[in-house]
């Protein structure tokens, strides 16, 4: 039972799923998140299935490949977030809360070797040159 409240906490934390309402207050830019992963859509680099909309930049964006733009929306589309899991890492910070390095869609996880601890996608914060607090996989 207290791993089911523990997982079910993970996927209710505002770091790892940010509500929409969280998205516009978000401790850790996009920017940050995602830099050098993001490239103007009028890049001859962008495939127009990897363009999002970037509400905190308020503007579209190519982002470089379709496992970015998976995580991209699995991360701030609240449409497809129920259709995802953390295949990354988790990373606790205090100040940060829990922040997943990477999602995977749940229909790919039968054909997915290992399902969890993959490389990340996203830039870990700084954190003073500290490393989290603490770092899981996802059960």
């Amino acid at each position: 039972m207290a791993t089911l409240s523990f997982l079910l906490s993970v996927f209710t934390s505002s770091s790892c799923f940010p509500s929409s309402s969280s998205l516009s207050h978000s401790p850790i830019s996009v920017s940050q998140l995602y830099a050098g992963k993001m490239l103007l859509t009028s890049d001859s680099a962008c495939d127009s299935e990897n363009i999002v909309l970037i509400q905190k930049l308020g503007n579209w964006r190519c982002l470089v490949n379709q496992e970015v733009t998976r995580d991209y929306n699995c991360r701030y589309n609240v449409a497809e977030r129920p259709s995802c899991y953390c295949c990354g890492k988790l990373h606790k910070y205090i100040e940060l809360g829990t922040l997943c390095t990477k999602f995977c869609k749940r229909e790919d996880m039968k054909n997915q070797q290992p399902r969890v601890g993959l490389q990340p996608i996203i830039e870990l914060p700084f954190n003073w040159g500290e490393g989290p607090d603490r770092v899981e996989l996802e059960e």
